[in-house]
């Protein structure tokens, strides 16, 4: 082992492992939480989700992890957003942009960036929310997580979808899959992204046919084989939500191809499954188209009770987009029954409801922009405290570091940075309480150290006692301690080890020491080591198995010195 790695190792050590040990636990407590609200995400317990999702942004913050906190922070309005509900989604990325200013990282930052760009488009803010995504793209070019650049892709096709742009969403959709599926993301992830990619795809088609445009045969062929292949992996997982999705979108290809049996059988099918997945907004998504080929087939009165059925689901029609479908769907199929009327009226709920949903927009802008003043306010009145906050943290950390260093002291050897007597008690107390029974000792001792003194200077001889230190480094199992009894004698413990089986150990010890390269040190020195082993029960008092140790290490001098003994069996 190299010396100085050795002597550095030993000295940083004490000072870092209860600190070290701290951070660990914090942070592995909020990244559990954030592992259990994505895994509840997936099974479709929302509530539960943004619950534990909250508690993890909190535990991040308690850990000081502001990367976290926002990850955290982007899950959350993730599920906001899946769920329709916005506004509540905004109010978390507004939260969360607090911390934008202290995360070095571009993965955290691309991730909360790339949701409040999708729900600033969702909203209405176009510009503000593709000035976001576009940043985000940006962000990718120099971010090395696959993760957060395939997260950025996503988002801006999704916005491009909610803009109704479906044909360039459906083409960024496919550049994000094929990122996806050449990035070697989690199994997971790309699901989605094939998922997405197909939903699109399909939507756009659907769209076509609506307005009577050209379909693309290939793209339609391309979309149905994701989407099988999705089904099948999803119904071998028992996944609600994505077999519900992938009939609905199936029953839409068909019905492009003017296959209505198909596009029937795939509609009953998602409706279904949309209940078990509990999913009202998917369960609306495949009535309505259900409910569209009901009606082009003469059959009015079913579809009117598809839709009939979808305005008892408040939660759907509480949302303004959603609202907005409805009633363009009620006009269309009205207008298909030859209901002037009805049609009439209907499609004037849906001009009074784009006036409304205008109005809704400029407020939702209008409240984003109050958010922002409102936090750029607080910035500045931070910005006032933040000096003297500054001043009692660097006080605080100063003084912190002082009392680490006098506890350092006094458990640490100066010279070589190994632990003291002090640190022998203290580390052998907590070998009893976690309950560890014996231990083997190794008493070292360096052969005629006072002639390396007497010959080659007192400084030789400290510079033979740190490299010592270092050599002592990996001895014995993870765990063991390694000991300055005072002067050339170092003691180390072997937790959980018998003397007789520390004896290769012991040996390896020796030839270390006897053949590491001293004359680097000074020319013609040479160093060796006589050991001896004794074994200690933690039951016992320590100084007896010292004692026996001793004995052994003495009887290794009078033999020659350069040797390892141990009490026979």
């Amino acid at each position: 082992m190299d010396d100085t790695l050795g002597k550095n190792g030993a000295e940083v050590a004490p000072q870092a492992s209860s600190k070290s040990r701290q951070n660990e636990n914090l942070t592995a407590r909020w990244q559990v939480l954030l592992e259990s609200a994505v895994r509840l995400d997936w099974e479709c317990r929302t509530g539960e989700a943004l619950e534990v999702g909250e508690a993890a942004y909190e535990a991040a913050l308690e850990a000081g992890d502001v990367a976290g906190a926002l990850r955290a922070s982007h899950r959350l309005a993730l599920i906001h957003f899946n769920k329709e509900s916005l506004a509540e989604g905004l109010k978390i990325c507004i939260r969360a942009e607090t911390w934008l200013r202290y995360c070095q990282d571009q993965a955290a930052i691309i991730s909360l960036q790339s949701i409040h760009g999708g729900l600033l488009v969702a909203l209405g803010d176009l510009e503000t929310g593709f000035a976001l995504l576009t940043d985000c793209q940006k962000r990718t070019k120099s971010c090395t997580d696959p993760l957060a650049n395939w997260r950025a892709r996503t988002a801006y096709a999704v916005a491009l979808f909610d803009t109704k742009d479906f044909d360039r969403a459906t083409e960024a959709a496919a550049e994000s899959l094929d990122y996806a599926e050449t990035s070697a993301l989690a199994k997971g992830s790309v699901l989605i992204a094939r998922s997405i990619a197909s939903r699109m795809a399909a939507r756009a088609l659907g769209e076509h046919r609506l307005a009577g445009r050209e379909i693309d045969n290939a793209l339609v062929a391309r979309t149905e084989d994701q989407l099988r292949s999705i089904l099948t992996e999803a119904q071998a997982e028992n996944l609600p939500y994505e077999i519900a999705e992938c009939h609905c979108y199936l029953g839409l290809l068909a019905w492009t191809r003017g296959e209505d049996a198909a596009a029937a059988a795939h509609y009953i099918a998602a409706i279904a499954a949309s209940r078990v997945a509990e999913d009202e907004v998917l369960l609306a998504e495949a009535s309505y188209w259900y409910a569209y080929l009901l009606a082009g087939q003469g059959a009015f009165g079913e579809a009117v009770s598809l839709l009939a059925a979808i305005e008892a689901m408040e939660a759907v029609l509480a949302t303004p987009r959603m609202k907005l479908r409805h009633f363009d769907m009620r006009f269309r199929i009205a207008e298909m029954a030859g209901d002037w009327k009805a049609a009439f009226d209907y499609h004037k709920i849906y001009h009074e409801m784009v006036i409304e949903d205008y109005r809704r927009l400029a407020s939702a802008r209008a409240y984003t922009m109050k958010l922002a003043l409102d936090l750029e306010t607080m910035r500045r009145k931070e910005d006032s405290a933040r000096l003297e906050r500054e001043r009692l943290l660097e006080e605080n950390l100063r003084l912190a570091a002082e009392q680490r260093e006098a506890v350092l002291a006094s458990r640490t050897d100066p010279l070589t940075g190994l632990g003291n007597r002090r640190e022998l008690q203290l580390r052998c107390r907590d070998w009893a309480e976690s309950g560890v029974t014996h231990a083997a000792l190794l008493l070292f001792d360096i052969d005629h150290f006072k002639r390396i003194n007497d010959i080659f200077s007192h400084a030789t001889g400290d510079m033979v006692l740190r490299q010592i230190a270092g050599l002592l480094g990996d001895i014995g199992p993870e765990g063991s301690l390694a000991i300055r009894m005072g002067g050339e004698e170092f003691l180390l413990l072997l937790p959980g080890t018998a003397a007789g089986d520390a004896f290769a150990d012991a040996e390896r010890l020796r030839l270390r020491v006897q053949d590491h390269e001293w004359s680097a040190v000074t020319p013609k020195l040479e160093v060796t080591c006589s050991i001896g082993l004794a074994d200690w029960s933690l039951t016992d008092r320590l100084e007896a198995a010292l004692h026996v140790a001793d004995a052994n290490l003495y009887a290794a001098k009078n033999a020659g010195r350069n040797r390892c003994m141990a009490t026979p069996a």
